[in-house]
């Protein structure tokens, strides 16, 4: 199952697998009301779920307000991937400037030399709309059972059509067995971005989607937690 969702003011759409929840950061009072809604949904309203309520609500709070600080517009956050397989992930986006390094490329209208100078840790790859730079960060830790996890953290730098800025996508995904397939996943996603006008690229984007969720789907069954 795939939605798409319209963020940035209804201006573009991406295309999620399974239930996410799209926080509004419109202003904080809005924000927080609408993670305690969410929290009272996923962990219930009996009295014996109090505390896990309200430690799952202050976390959740404090990233979104971290969020907001650091100028994010959107802020998606995954509850499953598929039926009963729940799934921890974060996307956060927001607006950045071309990094200054990128100027000289820029000019000669070479977009994949812009990103690989501005970005230079991270792999230029083609996507639908133009090529992308995506810059890899993973971690290791552990389970309380000692089972290896990893946490794989992804930045997508995402120039907007008319190449003035750059939209970057922040992905967060802890507690993962390994890095595929979900980094695969994850680059599905964010080639899904429609910016609304090029809409009718928009379905070869949710098929992209659907077939990378569908292969993704067994690994994330038992390691994956829920976020709340």
């Amino acid at each position: 199952m795939t939605r798409s969702v319209r963020f940035r003011e209804g201006r573009m759409r991406i295309v999620l697998p399974g239930t996410w929840a799209n926080i509004p950061l419109d202003d904080e009072e809005t924000a927080v009301e609408h993670v305690r809604r969410l929290v009272r949904r996923q962990v219930g309203k009996a009295d014996r779920l109090a505390r896990a309520r309200r430690e799952a609500t202050q976390e959740v709070v404090g990233n979104v307000r971290a969020a907001m600080s650091a100028g994010v517009h959107t802020y998606l956050m995954s509850l499953e991937l598929l039926p009963g397989v729940p799934f921890p992930a974060v996307i956060l986006a927001m607006d950045e400037e071309w990094p200054a390094a990128s100027a000289e490329a820029r000019a000669a209208g070479d977009v994949a030399a812009a990103l690989r100078a501005g970005f230079p840790t991270g792999e230029v790859e083609p996507q639908r709309n133009g090529p992308v730079a995506r810059v890899v960060e993973m971690t290791q830790g552990s389970t309380g059972e000692g089972d290896d996890v990893l946490t794989m953290r992804l930045e997508y730098h995402i120039p907007y059509p008319d190449g003035s800025r750059l939209l970057m996508a922040r992905v967060n995904v802890p507690g993962i067995p390994s890095a595929e397939p979900f980094a695969t996943l994850f680059d599905e996603i964010l080639d899904s971005i429609t910016f609304m006008e090029q809409d009718g690229e928009e379905q070869e984007g949710q098929q992209a989607v659907a077939d990378a969720a569908t292969g993704a789907g067994d690994p994330a069954a038992g390691p994956a937690r829920a976020a709340m």
